[in-house]
């Protein structure tokens, strides 16, 4: 069917139709083509006619309605003609009629809205266009609406001029509805999504505009209005105009353009606001920071867990809120633990020489710096558990350093009918990767080691390397930074462990990172200037 080109002509009177008979179905154009709203016949100005098929659908259970202004919606009658929007009589009831049309132009259903905004459809559903669509079939520029309301406002707000279409079904339906008129959509250079202004409208409108052709949706933005009748109502048909021609090309996530980075990017971020305990650790580190993972790795009985522990109660006590997922001890041992640093006692080895007001009063005076929160796991290793817990820690308790002890843990609790490790791990370290960027927390992960080759394990003094991480490469490769746990190669019993940076994304700076010593009276683990020179570590 030839379109009505609204850009070169404009509507001047209703006349009669010679195909169906209508005595004001018609509407002459100033070019001299008329169009027949009742059953879609077109004749040219130059008199020829072309035609469509009959219109069916009036006698095939269609409502019969009458043209009629819209005062409550600011719209007139003229506009309802164009679009084929009556109101009728249904089932006893007075009711406003949206005729919708086939790929031929032709009406096939209608919905009905009654006055309490209750839908129903009557014809072949089926066969449903977009509103409107009968209008225009190409062009530069097409809008599209939630509803038929909406589309008959942005039409009559800029005179008809740009084509303007509508959803059948509004935004819960808004996807499958376009690429159900694809051909049709695609035919435009520009696609403009002006959906309702709320949340659900939000929605549709990117999915729709990531389902389309890339770079053919742009997004309007309604400022106030929450939809563009509200719009048409208050007067306000400028800031529909405008929204139009602003409208803003949807970029997918991922995509960042470089305007959006003039004003951080001068902003320096060389020091991390969060600390770790160990000055030399710091100084080749540069800190803890936000939107990172951090992998501690050792071997079995080396010390991660301590380790990690004195790293935690230093960020708590630096003042920032901290979620700990200890999967192998109970959160009671891992509360004693923090509370045994604060006070220079091992108290989860004994408490004879410790009364509970003691500690009770330290676990009090502790929590005056920063709060922290536990994951009572009750053996639970199901990693949308894992996950959702760490959202939770994030979003609802504010942490912004989290734990997870250990990954060895998980891993072993997910392989039960698993064949392939390597796979599962890759699995959930994309998964630990993408909350880490997408909540911009820093996430410790705690990774055992396989035995190393030879006869000395690493509590022997078998010194640590990335190629020894459990299950997959992906364990090193996802992590900003990686740290390793040494004993004291030269006197494996002497209490020191040794810190090294195996891997560095943030300066690149990798290699030994200063040595600690650990107390068995007071549970602590201190950093020591035994060695004078971090060359004289033995690694």
């Amino acid at each position: 069917m030839q379109a009505i080109e609204q850009v070169e002509s404009e509507f001047v009177q209703h006349v009669p139709c010679d195909q169906c008979g209508s005595r004001d179905n018609g509407a002459m154009y100033s070019d001299g083509h008329v169009y027949c709203f009742g059953c879609g016949a077109w004749s040219g100005g130059d008199g020829e006619a072309l035609t469509v098929a009959p219109n069916p659908g009036i006698n095939q259970g269609l409502v019969n309605g009458t043209f009629q202004a819209l005062r409550a919606r600011k719209l007139t009658e003229e506009t309802c003609r164009k679009f084929g929007y009556t109101v009728g009589k249904y089932k006893g009831e007075t009711v406003q009629l949206a005729t919708y049309r086939d790929k031929k132009g032709r009406p096939v259903a209608q919905k009905v809205r009654t006055k309490d905004k209750n839908f129903s459809i009557v014809g072949n559903a089926k066969e449903m266009t977009l509103f409107g669509s009968h209008l225009w079939s190409n062009g530069k520029i097409l809008v599209i609406c939630e509803g038929e309301i909406d589309a008959m406002s942005v039409s009559q707000m800029q005179n008809h001029r740009w084509p303007t279409v509508s959803l059948p079904n509004g935004a819960q339906a808004a996807k499958r509805a376009l690429l159900s008129n694809y051909d049709y959509v695609t035919s435009f250079d520009s696609v403009v999504l002006m959906f309702d202004n709320d949340e659900p409208g939000r929605e549709a409108a990117i999915e729709c505009a990531e389902a389309l052709p890339i770079g053919l949706c742009k997004i309007a933005n309604l400022g106030e209005h929450k939809d563009a009748n509200e719009a048409l109502v208050k007067g306000d048909a400028q800031t529909v105009i405008q929204a139009i021609f602003q409208a803003k090309l949807h970029r997918p996530d991922g995509i960042v353009a470089a305007a959006d980075l003039r004003e951080v990017i001068g902003v320096g971020d060389a020091v991390s606001p969060i600390s770790y305990p160990y000055s030399k650790l710091n100084d080749i580190t540069k800190g803890l920071r936000l939107g990172s993972l951090v992998t501690i790795a050792a071997g079995s009985g080396v010390g991660k867990s301590t380790f990690v522990r004195e790293l935690m109660y230093h960020v708590q006590q630096s003042g920032f809120p901290i979620g700990m997922m200890m999967l192998e001890e109970s959160v009671k041992r891992t509360a004693q633990g923090l509370v045994g640093l604060h006070m220079n006692k091992n108290i989860s080895v004994s408490v004879e020489d410790t009364s509970e007001d003691a500690i009770v009063e330290a676990f009090d005076d502790m929590r005056k710096a920063g709060e922290f929160y536990l994951f009572d796991h009750f053996g639970s290793t199901d990693l949308d558990v894992i996950v959702n817990r760490i959202r939770y820690m994030n979003k609802a308790l504010g942490c912004q350093v989290i734990c997870l002890d250990h990954i060895s843990i998980l891993i072993s609790g997910l392989t039960s009918g698993v064949n392939d490790e390597r796979r599962l791990v890759d699995d959930i370290m994309t998964r630990l990767r993408v909350e880490v960027q997408a909540l911009g927390i820093c996430l410790i992960l705690v990774s055992h080691l396989r035995r190393p080759q030879g006869d000395k394990g690493h509590v022997g003094g078998a010194q640590v390397s990335l190629s020894q991480l459990r299950g997959s490469h992906a364990i090193a490769q996802l992590a900003d930074t990686c740290i390793g746990l040494n004993v004291d190669a030269e006197d494996p019993t002497s209490g020191k462990r040794l810190i090294v940076v195996l891997k560095n994304r943030h300066t690149g700076e990798v290699g030994p990172a200063g040595a600690l010593r650990y107390n068995l009276e007071t549970g602590r683990l201190t950093e020591t200037n035994e060695f004078n020179d971090l060359e004289d570590i033995p690694f």
